[in-house]
């Protein structure tokens, strides 16, 4: 099993559009890349997922990860809108980045008008198990609001854990 993210983390945007990787966030994509340690290259490979216009985050993928979403994309219906969906998103609307040997990311222009990074201007990383969520904090992605308003329908003392039972009916 591989390693998942884990936490929060606020980083700066440099001038020229580079990210410093918290160390222990590098480790995961570092453990997720397999050509990270046979390449002896001190880069590691990721994949950053820009989705459509009205995305205001980014996500960022290990090589492992984006290659099992891959690998269930291709096991969907070839032709079918849900695999055509996933193919735009998920290879048509991303891109291959790499860490640097001092542990920076360096994020393409389109990426930095897209949520509109200048330099100095501070990001969140945002941990989601097998990827990173990168957004502005005065900004969140649509979806956590839609968890939040989700959570406080189920009332006071809602506890999301409960979904981990076996007794897990719907899976809202």
């Amino acid at each position: 099993m591989a390693r998942k993210f884990r936490g929060t983390e606020t980083v700066k945007v440099d001038g020229k559009g580079r990210m410093s990787i918290p160390a222990r966030l590098r480790r995961v994509f570092d453990a997720g890349d397999p050509g990270f340690a046979a390449g002896n290259t001190g880069r590691t490979q990721l994949v950053a997922v820009y989705g459509p216009d009205w995305w205001n985050w980014i996500e960022l993928y290990t090589i492992e990860a984006i290659e099992e979403i891959d690998e269930q994309i291709d096991r969907l219906t070839r032709g079918s809108k849900e695999r055509r969906w996933l193919e735009q998103l998920m290879n048509g609307q991303s891109m291959d980045l790499e860490i640097d040997r001092e542990g920076r990311l360096v994020l393409p222009q389109k990426l930095r008008e897209k949520l509109g990074l200048d330099s100095g201007v501070e990001t969140v990383f945002a941990s989601h198990g097998d990827y990173i969520k990168v957004y502005l904090p005065e900004s969140p992605p649509r979806d956590i609001e839609e968890l939040e308003e989700y959570a406080a329908s189920k009332g006071p003392g809602f506890d999301p854990r409960e979904f981990l039972s076996d007794g897990a009916e719907d899976g809202e």
